[in-house]
């Protein structure tokens, strides 16, 4: 099978994460793993140490993959070993060839299968290096890349979605109601770190792109009383539907892993100022946890100011700070 040409200059995503709200300053860092006792559910950087062969398919027409994974539909797909910058070793892609029988999307995956622990291991974060390409990039023949969670049973939790024709970043939900703009756009040829923060306890999930917020707690699902995880799938959707162009996706570092509700840093929201100058906080965490807002004049010395606990079911604390200022800067930290 012919292979995806990857040998163009790499661009590096645009989005940056905004640290400072208006007035007060509340600084919020990425969604991140702050402490240790995470669980990974699967890890693989596609290298040949690993058993991945970059002279086969990852996954072939007859369904035979390598190392457990798989696919739906029968598109292109394999690995490669063009040295890339951001991309080491071997990485594996997804499009470029596409299938010559009547599916109009091709999934590739690693099954998981997990019913997650809400109680100890509730939040489980995906993550992944991943480049969208196409060597004669036109809008008019563009198909879209997605990252797609579904349920060990193959019910689609949510989606996020690159859309070739505009280079639109949408979302989409298990509620029937199709794709939602997220107001940002994406570049080919750049390289993205995605990270997927899934609450399994509050159902409500996030996604940022090189730090940058691209989704913020969305439901996880509108219909399921227990959702579990089956997978989290790359994505190739034909645009329009049974019309293949030449774009592909790389990819790389696939990872996902279970963390307790503790090991995951709030993201601190700043509530603006009342007529006397005294700021409001909202730090948005995991219910049930202890959260330290400290605060510094001069982003060097911090001070502890406040311990809050996150309430449940939203995992939303709020505290007001009773020394008025209009220059001090806030950041949160999930205690043990």
């Amino acid at each position: 099978m012919n292979r995806p040409r990857s040998t163009h200059p790499l661009r590096t995503l645009a989005l940056r994460l905004c640290l400072v709200f208006a007035l007060g300053l509340a600084l919020s860092a990425p969604m991140q793993a702050s402490g240790p006792g995470g669980r990974v559910l699967f890890e693989t950087g596609f290298e040949r140490f690993e058993g991945y062969d970059p002279a086969l398919d990852l996954v072939d027409r007859l369904g035979r993959g390598q190392n457990g994974w798989m696919s739906v539909g029968r598109g292109g797909n394999g690995l490669l070993t063009n040295l890339l910058a951001d991309f080491t070793g071997q990485y594996a892609y997804i499009g470029y060839q596409g299938p010559t029988n009547r599916d109009t999307s091709v999934n590739l995956f690693r099954p998981i299968r997990l019913q997650p622990d809400t109680n100890n291991l509730p939040v489980v974060v995906f993550r992944v290096t991943f480049s969208v390409r196409d060597d004669t990039p036109s809008p008019a023949s563009a198909d879209d890349f997605r990252w797609s969670v579904y349920t060990p049973d193959d019910q689609r939790l949510l989606t996020l979605d690159f859309h070739g024709p505009d280079q639109s970043i949408n979302y989409a939900l298990d509620d029937g109601k199709g794709f939602i703009g997220t107001g940002f756009q994406f570049e080919y040829g750049a390289v993205y770190e995605l990270e997927l923060w899934m609450s399994f306890g509050r159902k409500r999930w996030s996604a940022s792109l090189n730090g940058a917020s691209v989704a913020y707690e969305l439901p996880l699902t509108t219909t399921l009383a227990r959702p579990g995880l089956g997978s989290v799938d790359a994505v190739w959707a034909a645009h329009p539907k049974g019309t293949w162009d030449d774009n592909y996706l790389l990819f790389d570092d696939y990872r996902i892993v279970a963390y307790p509700a503790n090991a995951v840093a709030p993201l601190l929201e700043f509530g603006g100022l009342d007529p006397q100058g005294v700021a409001s906080l909202k730090v948005w965490g995991e219910p049930g946890v202890r959260y330290r807002i400290q605060s510094s004049n001069d982003l060097s010395v911090w001070t502890d100011r406040e311990v809050v606990v996150a309430t449940t079911p939203d995992g939303l604390a709020t505290w007001a700070d009773p020394q008025p200022t209009a220059t001090r800067a806030y950041r949160a930290v999930a205690l043990p």
